[in-house]
């Protein structure tokens, strides 16, 4: 008896012509060409309704430029006040009538995420200024792509439901490259330069610094104080400078800008 082989199965080769390679490839460059337009249509579609990144009526400005707090009018100079490193103010929303109608253009610089929940505790006292009937502009320059989910809770959060005609609150994102490092407190300075006319109080902060409606009327407050002392044209020799301090680190412990290196 003898054992038959199995004999395995024959394969059949289908040549592939050059015309398929080339429709083949055709096919996926047109593709990729119609996701790459799709994908900056969308991107583009996005920047220009989204009222975080465009609905400001402030330009999406690259310019040159640290932390002010400055009052400006037309019948006197500006005055600057300079508060910068960590920190944080009280947490007071208090309305005054010195408020109503101010034009307030806010710089805040923020590196990163690392002080995010510190950023929202600034926005929320910003926040509150267009409560008090202030016409409030923002601006954030950083060095870190938002993403979607994060714009959406600015959209929702960010909101200013004063009726008053001449209060409100508007916000931009400024990408910055993360090369500029130590500069990113550099960059409000030319954007305050250029909108001199347009506004009667700047601020400049950082993403740890909260400045809350009672901090900025009194510090309009006192600037009207040394005006009607010396008078105008001398108040611009003057600032009012802003005490400003950390509590809780540590425990019960209240460190001050003389104190906090000791």
């Amino acid at each position: 008896m003898t054992a038959a082989k199995r004999v395995p199965p024959t394969r059949s080769h289908i040549p592939i012509s050059m015309s398929t390679i080339r429709l083949a490839l055709l096919l996926t460059t047109s593709f990729l060409f119609g996701l790459a337009v799709c994908s900056a249509f969308f991107l583009w579609h996005t920047h220009q309704n989204d009222p975080v990144l465009s609905t400001s009526h402030l330009p999406h400005y690259h310019g040159n430029a640290p932390l002010i707090l400055s009052p400006n009018t037309k019948k006197s100079h500006s005055r600057v006040i300079q508060l910068k490193g960590d920190g944080s103010g009280t947490t007071s929303s208090s309305s005054s009538s010195i408020l109503d109608g101010l034009r307030v253009l806010v710089t805040i610089a923020s590196f990163d995420f690392m002080q995010l929940s510190h950023l929202e505790e600034v926005l929320d006292g910003f926040q509150d200024l267009c409560y008090a009937g202030s016409n409030v502009d923002i601006v954030i320059y950083t060095t870190v792509m938002y993403p979607v989910a994060l714009i959406d809770m600015f959209n929702d959060r960010m909101r200013c439901n004063n009726p008053s005609p001449t209060a409100g609150l508007t916000m931009t994102l400024m990408l910055k490259p993360s090369r500029v490092r130590l500069h990113l407190v550099d960059f409000h300075r030319e954007l305050f330069y250029d909108r001199i006319g347009e506004y009667d109080l700047f601020i400049y902060t950082e993403d740890d610094i909260r400045i809350s409606p009672k901090t900025v009327a009194a510090y309009l407050h006192e600037t009207h104080r040394v005006e009607s002392i010396v008078g105008p044209e001398r108040a611009t020799d003057f600032n009012v400078g802003i005490v400003r301090y950390e509590y809780d680190f540590p425990e019960n412990v209240v460190m001050t800008d003389k104190s906090r290196h000791a």
